[in-house]
């Protein structure tokens, strides 16, 4: 999200296309990169997190739960560019690292058109996170939805009912 830093942002977005448009799309050469670069941060490997994800679809396609795995905003991304997780109902991301980035990332993925079910519980999410979240038109078939323990107030949940994105939302939990 980057709102402090925009061009910081646009760098980024612009480095991720030319990656892609240099590995031709494919998926396992741009996993080999990205690899490669995190090891020199210390983070966990993209090859990683795509293992824990084949394992956890091949249970059940339609759920998706990865509670306390210190799920990264960049791992979020990823997330939510993976193509095997088109038709996913049931996403929880609890007690993960996500913050306003992983959650603008899940707000406008095109994937998660039929998600049912969102619990992002202490992640980080901020008012930031929560405005994408509201002006976002690709999560309407949501039915419940958990964000206790992040860092928001309850007027949240009026304000995301009002906003008509979510017609088909139950349950709302924010605090």
């Amino acid at each position: 999200m980057s709102l402090n830093d925009p061009d910081q942002d646009k760098l980024n977005k612009e480095n991720t296309l030319k990656l892609f448009y240099a590995c031709n799309g494919n998926l396992d050469d741009i996993n080999k990169i990205l690899d490669a670069k995190l090891k020199t941060i210390g983070s966990r490997k993209i090859t990683i997190f795509e293992d824990f994800l084949k394992s956890r679809l091949a249970l059940n396609p339609s759920v998706l739960k990865m509670p306390q795995m210190e799920i990264s905003s960049l791992e979020a991304v990823y997330l939510c560019q993976y193509p095997s997780l088109d038709g996913l109902e049931v996403l929880d991301l609890r007690k993960n690292f996500i913050g306003d980035e992983g959650l603008e990332a899940i707000s406008h993925s095109t994937l998660f058109s039929k998600l049912k079910v969102l619990d992002l519980r202490n992640n980080g999410i901020t008012r930031l996170g929560m405005k994408v979240l509201g002006e976002s038109n690709r999560l309407g078939c949501l039915e419940k939805i958990d964000l206790r323990s992040n860092k928001l107030g309850n007027r949240w949940e009026d304000k995301l009912r009002e906003t008509g994105n979510f017609p088909k939302l139950i349950d709302l939990k924010i605090a």
